[in-house]
């Protein structure tokens, strides 16, 4: 079928199955990994279940595994302005699997891996312009070793970061109990005992 045999409303509908056969999918996953969790609890009822041999349809997870949404009945399915199936947005982290800490280490490591990259490459330029030969890129046995590199800057860079941040929240929180206590005067500047580690320096 040609492109311009191709109307608006045909791609909507077409789009619109692909995504109720998401929404069918992703319930029977949903409804077969409580389902799965029931069973490897100890339910006698959900035993059945951990079999792998074993298929259940969606309707029959529907009366097997019954959730609380299925007593709704909706007249109608909420568009969007192009015809689609309304699909709320995603809250809070993408990856909310990884900590602030896995986070602050992955992006880290990115920025050094680039940073050591680019050294290598202009060491790398370097020997081949003084023996005379074509520089045809990094060789694959040196981005491991890059890597593990990166890493280990990474995890000292962020270690090192979240200590001075440490720092300074616990000089804060002493020099706001020296002023409550009247050991310090309103006047003196909370940013210079924070960063300078007393009322004058240590």
């Amino acid at each position: 079928m040609e492109d311009s045999q191709f109307t608006k409303e045909m791609v909507v509908k077409l789009i619109i199955e692909n995504q109720l056969k998401d929404f069918d999918r992703h319930d029977h996953a949903e409804r077969l990994k409580i389902a799965k969790r029931k069973g490897a609890a100890g339910n006698p009822l959900f035993i059945v279940f951990n079999n792998p041999s074993i298929e259940f349809t969606l309707d029959e997870l529907k009366v097997l595994v019954p959730l609380d949404r299925d007593r709704m009945k909706y007249l109608k399915l909420a568009k969007n302005l192009h015809g689609l199936l309304s699909i709320p947005k995603q809250k809070g982290r993408r990856n909310h699997h990884m900590s602030q800490r896995h986070q602050a280490l992955k992006s880290e490591s990115l920025r050094v891996f680039r940073s050591l990259l680019e050294t290598h490459v202009d060491k790398f330029k370097a020997v081949c312009v003084e023996k005379g030969l074509e520089y045809t890129g990094i060789p694959d046995s040196a981005i491991p070793e890059v890597g593990k590199q990166a890493a280990r800057i990474a995890i000292r860079n962020v270690n090192e970061a979240q200590f001075r941040k440490r720092t300074k929240a616990r000089r804060r929180q002493e020099h706001s109990r020296k002023v409550n206590a009247g050991l310090l005067s309103i006047s003196t500047s909370e940013k210079n005992y924070v960063n300078r580690g007393g009322q004058y320096g240590k």
